[in-house]
């Protein structure tokens, strides 16, 4: 076994009400004072969450506006590789750790991102919930109420641990689909792990990156819990996909059943040839990556299809997807890069790889994932 020594950056509460235990720091607060602080506020991000992006700009001006009183720290669970790749591109002046174990997230019932809670000196939780709906001046009424103080670093402790397992993953079999404990989000997590895919999220999420649709088209009622799907690399191919989707769902105990909408589409023409297409040396994310990037305008990714590169501009615009000529599509891996946000701009990055789209009327496949 590898021995891995990470730092430990705990969030010790003088009460005993809370208590937050993190893994590693990537980033010091620029914005804050070092004097004493009142409060403390931990921001639950992602990389790959869009909303966050917005909110950490937020956050930003919170932590400038209130340097004297309030410290801010943005916390995720992703590899530390991951997020410093992402920082160099997204700039923050705002303390960012790392909870790999996800502990945080755990103990305070993280569903959804972005969260945040406020702590006081203490370590007594005064608000918690989206970021972008606490403002100032609930930061100054919690400050005004909130008068005693504590060093930032009696507040935030720093200490080694070592850890004696190094964590992989592996697998025996062609895809194996299991329960996580990580929080609902807007997106599922889609990493490479050297030779395997896991796609961690809901099952419709799950289910839609299988079947290559937006997660809109996919339905299931009243089943909360998330999952980690496993598939081994040479097994990555869009027939197979969708015989792992029915065979899950199947192994536990759902059928899927489908009805033809009529509705907003937009409508794809894929060119014979990839030549305009970006070659995998565009990007490079390394052996353990996310296989997406998304921030509040465009959305990068290293080594896929162009099966995978329609889904997640599906699932992102909430839109169906119909390829008209799908004798186009190959199993060859590329790198991609493309706006998003307005639309003439999307479809001249589309038209500039060769990719032919249009928004349209017309058919699409909704989902039904029933028991």
């Amino acid at each position: 076994m590898k021995n891995i020594f990470l730092i430990i950056f705990s969030l010790i509460s003088l009460s005993g009400l809370a208590q937050m235990t993190f893994s590693e720091r990537v980033e010091y607060s620029e914005l804050a004072t070092p004097k004493d602080k009142s409060l403390f506020f931990v921001d639950f991000w992602a990389t790959w969450c869009v909303p966050c992006v917005h909110v950490s700009s937020y956050l930003n001006t919170i932590q400038e506006q209130f340097r004297e009183d309030l410290y801010i720290v943005s916390l995720t669970q992703e590899r530390s590789d991951v997020v410093r790749s992402f920082l160099e591109r997204h700039q923050t002046k705002l303390a960012v750790s790392i909870d790999y174990e996800g502990q945080n997230f755990k103990q305070h019932n993280v569903r959804a991102l972005p969260y945040g809670i406020l702590f006081n000196a203490n370590g007594e939780i005064l608000w918690k919930g989206n970021p972008a709906n606490i403002t100032p001046r609930m930061i100054r009424s919690f400050a005004s109420k909130n008068k005693q103080t504590t060093p930032i670093y009696d507040f935030l402790k720093y200490s080694s641990y070592e850890n004696e397992e190094e964590v992989t993953t592996t697998l025996d079999k062609d895809f194996e689909i299991r329960e996580a404990n990580i929080p609902a989000n807007s997106f599922p997590v889609i990493e490479r792990i050297n030779d395997i895919t896991s796609v961690k999220g809901s099952l419709p999420q799950i289910v839609a990156y299988l079947l290559k649709v937006s997660e809109k088209q996919v339905t299931l009622k009243d089943n909360f819990t998330q999952y980690q799907l496993l598939i081994q690399k040479n097994f990555n191919h869009s027939w197979k996909e969708k015989e792992i989707a029915h065979t899950i769902l199947k192994d536990l105990g759902y059928t899927l059943k489908t009805e033809v909408r009529a509705g907003k589409i937009l409508e794809i023409h894929l060119p014979e040839s990839t030549s305009a297409y970006w070659n995998k040396d565009q990007i490079d994310w390394g052996t353990k990556n996310p296989k997406f990037l998304v921030d509040e305008s465009q959305f990068s990714a290293d080594n896929i299809s162009v099966n995978d590169f329609l889904y997640k501009l599906s699932d992102i615009l909430e839109t169906p997807i119909n390829i008209k000529n799908t004798q186009n599509i190959t199993a060859e891996l590329f790198d991609w890069q493309l706006h998003y946000q307005f639309s003439d701009l999307m479809l001249s990055n589309l038209s500039d790889l060769g990719i032919e789209a249009k928004e349209t009327s017309g058919n699409f496949t909704r989902y039904f994932i029933e028991k």
